[in-house]
């Protein structure tokens, strides 16, 4: 109890501290360090995740990746451990806060070392520098992944401290989902136990509230709070595309808001393929992943702008869901090559057929789904796909997979059957410890190259922030 009442009073400190510590004290840009940034966080997508996007993209779409094609091949590429300090895999929680203040941290553990020590995040020191400050994510902007970039709390669940943190640094734009965690307790769709009103808070501050993407695209100029949805925004494939912005467009708008002298750092995530993995939802990494790096693309033309000043950062906080394209058998009645099938192009043109998220279709089922409701399901979101027995028994008792695979028991289901028809497979439902990749290209990039820990990232992006040498 001492240690922890210890802990918490060293975070008010630093809270009370970090925040004086803005554009008034220096503008100057520091030596050596770029003035734009763009971190993507492509959250809980491995390289096998990268890897079937682009081949998806390639043989349906007969396009090229920006990541692979532009970051990749003109910038440099690393590799990534990413265990926590007390667990050989990781939240996106501890991974995060190693990303951002270069510390191991625990599982649960926001911008807080696993020591109960704290200290600054590359995007604090940003602020320090003067540089506009930028957080979108199609998450909810309290997750765990933006607020590590900012928030120094033991629990990633303490969203009225994370969203208290925002206003006491007041970054110049707040984009997500997660409306939820702003109403007022009593107002419809609110989490909130108080009668705390947290837009109202931030509009005192000067911030545009956005609701949609119509009025997203309406604001030029300010600070701007955009809030997308109660909770976490939809997947690419369910996504209004007329109401909700994707993560195109809130890196687009970031760009739009953010640029200026000062410089900006912005923090750009799609959490999405996270959700998808957990799900077993080939089809939503697929479609997310070339909206994320639709995204990159625009950071890439802002890049050609302004090559000697600006740096982009695309990586993942883990992997998620050990997916891969595999051999499989067709039935367990013989191992012979006749009776073996290979992932091939078929299966990226069955994907295609699919129209829906995996939670989307089970929401759609609901609870103790009939059989009549399950065929029509496979008939309208998933033609040309067989239901094997076994999947159907799933489903409609809404039991898990295995061991392995029981995040959503439907929707996993679901996931197993279009791998049983596709050889795109998963082994898990949780996050693994697969490393991952890292690219960069601009100001810096070649610090990033090599095998190294999530940890060593964070350290190597502080001291480039800082304008310190490479070591």
């Amino acid at each position: 109890m001492k240690k922890l009442l210890l802990s918490l009073l060293t975070i008010s400190i630093i809270c009370a501290v970090l925040p004086s510590l803005g554009p008034s004290q220096t503008s100057l840009i520091a030596n050596g360090a770029p003035k734009y940034v763009f971190l993507f966080l492509s959250d809980g997508a491995g390289p096998a995740h990268l890897e079937i996007a682009r081949q998806y993209r390639q043989h349906i779409h007969n396009e090229g990746m920006v990541i692979v094609d532009k970051i990749m091949k003109e910038g440099s590429v690393g590799v990534m451990t990413t265990h926590a300090a007390n667990s050989l895999s990781t939240d996106s929680a501890a991974a995060a806060t190693a990303m951002a203040i270069g510390c191991k941290a625990k599982i649960g553990a926001l911008g807080v070392c696993a020591d109960d020590s704290i200290t600054v995040s590359a995007m604090e020191i940003a602020r320090r520098r003067g540089m506009k400050l930028g957080l979108a994510t199609n998450s909810t902007i309290y997750d765990a992944s933006p607020a590590a970039f900012l928030c120094h709390v033991p629990n990633r669940k303490d969203f009225p401290a994370i969203l208290q943190r925002y206003l006491e640094m007041a970054p110049d734009v707040l984009m997500g989902g997660g409306l939820d965690q702003f109403l007022p307790k009593g107002q419809p769709g609110s989490q909130r136990t108080d009668d705390g009103d947290a837009v109202v808070e931030f509009t005192k501050l000067g911030y545009q509230a956005v609701r949609n993407l119509p009025q997203l695209q309406r604001v030029s100029s300010g600070k701007v709070l955009g809030l997308f949805g109660l909770s976490e925004m939809n997947f690419e494939i369910d996504r209004d595309k007329q109401n909700e912005p994707s993560v195109y467009d809130l890196t687009q708008a970031a760009i739009r808001l953010l640029h200026s002298p000062r410089g900006f750092f912005t923090f750009i995530e799609s959490e999405n393929m996270d959700r998808a993995s957990h799900s077993s939802d080939i089809a939503s990494v697929i479609h997310d992943y070339r909206e994320f790096d639709r995204a990159v693309g625009l950071a890439y033309e802002f890049y050609r702008k302004y090559p000697r000043e600006t740096l982009i950062i695309v990586a993942s906080d883990h992997e998620s869901g050990g997916l891969g394209m595999t051999l499989a058998l067709k039935d367990l009645s013989s191992s012979t090559g006749s009776n073996q099938a290979a992932g091939s192009l078929r299966d990226f043109k069955k994907i295609q057929g699919i129209n829906i998220s995996l939670q989307k279709a089970a929401k759609l089922l609901g609870t103790n789904p009939k059989e009549q409701a399950v065929d029509k399901l496979m008939a309208d979101h998933f033609p040309g796909f067989t239901l094997a027995p076994e999947f159907r028994e799933k489903i409609v008792a809404s039991q898990f997979m295995s061991r392995t695979i029981f995040a959503e028991p439907v929707a996993n289901a679901l996931g197993m059957m279009v791998a049983n028809n596709t050889q795109i497979y998963w082994q898990n439902t949780a996050h693994t410890n697969i490393p991952v990749l890292v690219a960069a290209l601009g100001i810096g990039a070649e610090r990033f190259k090599g095998y190294y820990d999530n940890a060593d990232f964070g350290k190597k992006l502080k001291a480039l922030m800082e304008g310190k040498k490479h070591e």
